[in-house]
């Protein structure tokens, strides 16, 4: 199972909800401007976890300048893939690929949703696995994680809820096999 993540409204939190969280956060993202995005620690024990069996993919609105600012991804919890622009941009290895910007482009002119379902099918043949979607909106063609362990407005809260599911349903996957 490779679960791919709107990391911005799933997983990370601004400085002022860093600031006032009651669990411990770390920086994740920092530009020009100093702070910005924030993880509560055992997200980014998680993120460090999922990344490092090549099973989370981030889903991000930002262009690749932009995710530069994503410490968190090049340091602690380095993902096999990022999707960019909605999906609309693929990173392997923190890398543009350009087999993956060739093959969107063939496909002409695409809704968001249809871009993800790109993205998703692209992902799942490169790594041998489902994608399970942790977004906030449902996409037919493939698993979504429950939508009740979306907290709006308290992603630390969120982060818990979703890896806690993942890691259940990654062990029923496993025993299954």
């Amino acid at each position: 199972m490779i679960l791919v993540s709107e990391v911005e409204s799933w997983l990370f939190i601004g400085r002022d909800q860093a600031d006032a969280a009651s669990s411990p956060t770390i920086l994740v993202e920092k530009d020009a401007t100093g702070a910005k995005s924030f993880a509560s620690m055992r997200t980014l024990f998680q993120l460090k976890k999922w990344t490092g069996q090549r099973r989370f993919v981030p889903l991000l609105s930002c262009d690749e300048t932009g995710y530069r600012a994503f410490e968190v991804f090049h340091v602690d919890a380095k993902p096999p893939f990022a999707l960019l622009e909605h999906g609309r941009v693929l990173l392997k290895e923190n890398e543009m690929d350009a087999a993956y910007a060739a093959a969107l482009a063939n496909e002409g002119t695409m809704s968001a949703d249809e871009v993800i379902t790109f993205a998703s099918g692209y992902i799942e043949a490169a790594l041998g696995e489902p994608v399970v979607l942790a977004i906030n909106r449902e996409i037919p063609s493939h698993a979504h994680v429950p939508m009740e362990l979306f907290v709006p407005g308290d992603a630390i809260q969120t982060g818990e809820y979703l890896f806690a599911w993942a890691n259940e349903a990654q062990k029923e996957r496993n025993e299954a096999k």
